[in-house]
């Protein structure tokens, strides 16, 4: 719930990129104080902080710019409800013996097929074209290898709240860094964004390390797959707050893909 609060706030700005940009640049700044209590992670830790920053500000870039090209109630969806899937086909690549069973095959094939229909009704109702709807999917897979990246990091350091706040100060000093390698003022980026940010961050980082600790206490994929009921929150507040057209079509594509995910998690 937390999750898809920030991101539908950040979507209702005039600007949601620069929303999410305060968002995760005051999310490194409350981080600071924190800091000085949990400790930074050991050497063993800094590899995978390091590389999980490619893919957070990746999919962050991406994140922004589906909120560009579609609705809410179609960009949250369809970037989230791949991701339990990308998490399971990596783990089954990367790790030993990652191959799911029959529940959890059948869950991925749920989530699949919400997502597809997704990308369908998006195509019907707002005569989307499918470059936004792939453009969506791989910053999915992007997100999830962001989280197999924050799994090696929690087994080098041995405390997910020391891994999240440092990495939360890292890609708040690595945010601005990027936008000036991309030419963009960040002072105009943070312009009437302060407060937003602010705000939004304490639910952000909250959000954050709750994951990370399921992350630590049960199987990868089960912790990903229940993240993900932030898209069911996220199209209750896109049809009740944010007043988008959501449709049957929608409800029912991220239906099969919560059912997925609860197979997933049964798995």
């Amino acid at each position: 719930m937390a999750h898809a609060s920030w991101n539908a706030a950040a979507r209702s700005r005039t600007d949601s990129g620069a929303a999410v940009t305060a968002t995760v640049f005051m999310a490194g700044v409350i981080s600071l104080p924190a800091l000085f209590w949990v400790g930074l992670p050991p050497l063993g830790a800094w590899p995978w902080l390091l590389i999980g920053i490619v893919f957070n500000i990746g999919t962050l870039r991406i994140l922004v710019a589906i909120y560009r090209l579609m609705p809410f109630a179609m960009a949250y969806p369809l970037l989230r409800g791949t991701i339990p899937l990308a998490v399971t086909l990596f783990n089954v690549v990367l790790l030993p013996h990652g191959m799911p069973g029959l529940l959890g095959i059948l869950g991925i094939i749920l989530v699949s097929s919400g997502v597809i229909l997704l990308g369908f009704s998006g195509r019907r109702l707002e005569k989307i074209g499918w470059k936004p709807v792939a453009i969506a999917i791989l910053g999915g897979f992007l997100a999830a290898a962001y989280v197999i990246t924050d799994v090696k990091g929690i087994e080098a350091t041995g405390n997910p709240v020391t891994y999240g706040v440092t990495a939360a100060i890292i890609n708040g000093v690595a945010m601005p860094l990027f936008l000036r390698a991309n030419g963009t003022s960040f002072s105009r980026i943070m312009n009437g964004q302060l407060v937003f940010g602010f705000f939004a961050s304490f639910i952000s980082m909250g959000s954050y390390v709750l994951f990370l600790y399921a992350l630590s206490h049960g199987p990868i994929g089960a912790a990903s797959a229940m993240r993900e009921t932030s898209v069911l929150f996220a199209l209750g507040i896109s049809g009740v707050i944010l007043r988008e057209k959501v449709g049957f079509l929608r409800w029912f594509a991220c239906g099969l893909a919560f059912a997925g995910a609860a197979l997933l998690r049964l798995a």
